[in-house]
């Protein structure tokens, strides 16, 4: 019972979450030999691992002048769950919850982080629904439960990407007190302060990456 409600609880988010990315035209058209550079909710070990300096990559037959444009950074998602405790958290809670921490209703009937000057396709992160749709209808709020939170960050995005993951955090734990839940990774596993160091490095290691682009 539990893995199928672990089933049904990511499949709400993973499609607010595609649909979103998907908007930021990150599902773009690949040849169909290339694999694609997104997964969603990955499993952020694997995603933002350094390569291999053991298997240097195959040099292209005209490399590119100095002067050509760098090439795009890969897109890649951070998640993680806020599940209740007790019985499924009421959408009135949540939703009040949310604009307390100071995030929108916006794009996809989803909550965004934004600066003042930004738009939802710029969000620092975002805040789905567990329950599918994933999105939050705020004319139909009484008498309606979901069963928790899904946050997440896209990066690069804008702004510095272990801030915005910093900030994503703090905004976690504070929803997780309020709402009497508890985190957890895209995997399921309860969130602990190893994982989060540990995923906070591998940003690190992306931003670097960023950097010598």
């Amino acid at each position: 019972m539990w893995e199928l409600r672990w089933v049904l609880l990511g499949l709400g988010a993973l499609l607010v979450i595609g649909l979103y990315l998907w908007s930021r035209g990150v599902f773009k058209a690949r040849p169909r030999t290339e694999t694609p550079l997104v997964r969603s909710e990955p499993v952020i070990g694997d995603s933002l691992r350094e390569p291999d300096p053991s298997q240097p990559e195959a040099l292209p037959e005209n490399p590119p002048s100095p002067q050509a444009p760098a090439r795009h950074a890969p897109e890649r998602i951070v998640a993680l769950r806020l599940v209740p405790r007790g019985d499924e958290l009421t959408s009135e809670r949540a939703v009040l919850a949310l604009r307390a921490e100071g995030l929108r209703h916006g794009r996809y009937g989803i909550f965004h982080r934004v600066t003042e000057d930004s738009r939802n396709d710029d969000a620092l992160f975002s805040v789905a629904s567990l329950t599918e749709p994933g999105s939050f209808d705020l004319a139909n709020l009484a008498d309606s439960t979901i069963a928790g939170l899904s946050l997440f960050v896209v990066l690069p995005g804008t702004g510095d990407p272990v801030a915005r993951f910093d900030m994503m955090i703090e905004t976690a734990r504070a929803l997780a007190v309020e709402l009497d839940a508890e985190l957890h990774d895209e995997r399921g596993s309860s969130w602990s302060v190893q994982r989060e160091r540990y995923v906070r490095e591998e940003i690190i290691k992306y931003r670097h990456q960023l950097e010598r682009r």
